[in-house]
């Protein structure tokens, strides 16, 4: 938490929607819907159901993920306090695109469609930056098809790492910590590259002395280049 004069105001992680809104534009968000609890396993969304609720994560974090063809199950990103989910279907009254599960004990605020409509329009602010949040969603699922697509793996990670340092670490003495518990299986699925790729790449970064990893938290030092491959082991 950090003091402006006497009032406490709640310090958002860097990235997230709700640490780019205007203060009076973020309490009126956090005072509509309702509180919902959620322990860690607990699915917020389902892929394929029908709703339209808007979940404002303001405890905890989830995990985003979408079934493949075969059956398959792919981690798509993670979301954390700040960060909110659903809005794909609130806005255009499709079925829900992903599967959305706490992975911590989780605290959300559920908008109804309507109250959520009704706060875009008489917030413009806040409507632009729910706009451009969704933008950059969009842009980084693109980003991460196309280096699936024909990226080395260490590349792949390489800027899947550099991603989530950006958006969602937050600074420790040693660099920037991804607060989010990711397993190496994890971070292969959202990189679209085998564990053992991972595991050789993060082995090569962590002798470079640009990770730190430890058990479901990854501090990454300095910037890691996405434009060319990891030397190999």
């Amino acid at each position: 938490m950090v003091e402006i004069g006497r009032r406490p105001v709640r310090s958002w992680p860097a990235g997230t929607l709700l640490s780019v809104l205007g203060e009076p534009d973020r309490q009126d968000l956090l005072a509509i819907g309702t509180p919902r609890r959620l322990a860690r396993g607990d699915a917020l969304i389902r892929e394929g159901e029908v709703g339209d609720d808007v979940f404002v994560i303001v405890e905890g974090c989830t995990k985003v993920s979408g079934d493949t063809y075969d059956g398959r199950t792919t981690l798509l990103a993670v979301r954390v306090p700040g960060d909110i989910v659903g809005e794909f279907a609130a806005l255009d009254g499709g079925r829900r695109s992903a599967t959305v599960v706490a992975c911590a004990p989780t605290v959300v605020r559920s908008v109804g469609r309507g109250a959520f409509d009704s706060y875009l329009a008489t917030h413009p602010a806040a409507d632009h930056a729910v706009r451009r949040s969704i933008v950059a969603k969009l842009r980084q699922a693109t980003r991460l098809r196309v280096d699936a697509g024909g990226s080395a793996a260490e590349v792949r990670l390489a800027r899947l790492l550099t991603y989530l340092s950006e958006v969602y670490g937050r600074p420790v003495a040693d660099g920037r910590l991804i607060d989010v518990p990711l397993s190496q299986t994890e971070l292969a699925a959202m990189a679209g590259v085998s564990v053992p790729s991972v595991q050789r790449a993060m082995a090569v970064l962590r002798r470079r002395g640009l990770v730190v990893p430890g058990y479901r938290r990854l501090v990454v030092r300095g910037d890691i280049d996405p434009s060319a491959p990891v030397p190999p082991a």
